[in-house]
């Protein structure tokens, strides 16, 4: 007979969905804008590993952590009537690197960016964020349209690729959770 141990019946054995997220752009000043996208790619993270040679071990090499990197993200979604944000975000770079904007006024074109990832399926009237991604200090690299053909049956897309210098996650602490808290 299999008894049940009560840690074990804490710990949640169904994943979470990634099909569920909204994404918060938080500029230096001014209020956040939310949006919703199609696929984001790139939460990533490598470091480097510096070989070294120590007296005494001649046979190999000893290894120790360098230079953290994050790679670029990447937002895919329809292009909507009205939706600026995104071609705005690069005028802003624009007018700083042609000097006619100044990040001395409070408009700093680097902006914090909040991916939360929702629960699913929603039971209750308010949606439960599970996950959060927290990017520092992201900006712009690249802004993509869809090819036009007129030929063809699909939707009008945008890509945008930002670089950022780095990420924090945050993962609910339980299944019955209502907002992500830090991970220990």
């Amino acid at each position: 007979m299999i008894t049940q141990n009560s840690s074990l019946s804490s710990i949640a054995t169904d994943p979470l969905r990634n099909f569920k997220w909204m994404v918060n752009f938080r500029p230096s000043s001014g209020p956040p804008t939310s949006m919703f996208f199609m696929t984001c790619s790139g939460l990533s993270l490598s470091i480097d590993a510096i070989p070294y040679r120590e007296g005494g071990y001649n046979t190999t090499t000893q290894k120790m952590p360098g230079q953290a990197d994050f790679g670029p993200l990447t937002f895919t979604k329809g292009v909507m009537l009205g939706s600026q944000f995104q071609v705005q975000w690069v005028q802003q770079i624009f007018s700083v690197i042609q000097g006619t904007g100044s990040q001395g006024d409070g408009q700093d074109f680097r902006q914090n960016i909040e991916i939360l990832i929702l629960d699913h399926p929603v039971t209750t009237a308010q949606v439960a964020v599970k996950a959060a991604f927290t990017v520092y200090r992201a900006w712009p690299t690249a802004l993509a349209f869809s090819d036009l053909d007129a030929g063809a049956n699909q939707l009008f897309i945008s890509q945008m690729t930002v670089a950022h210098e780095g990420f924090t996650p945050v993962i609910a602490a339980n299944a019955g959770s209502t907002e992500a808290s830090p991970a220990s």
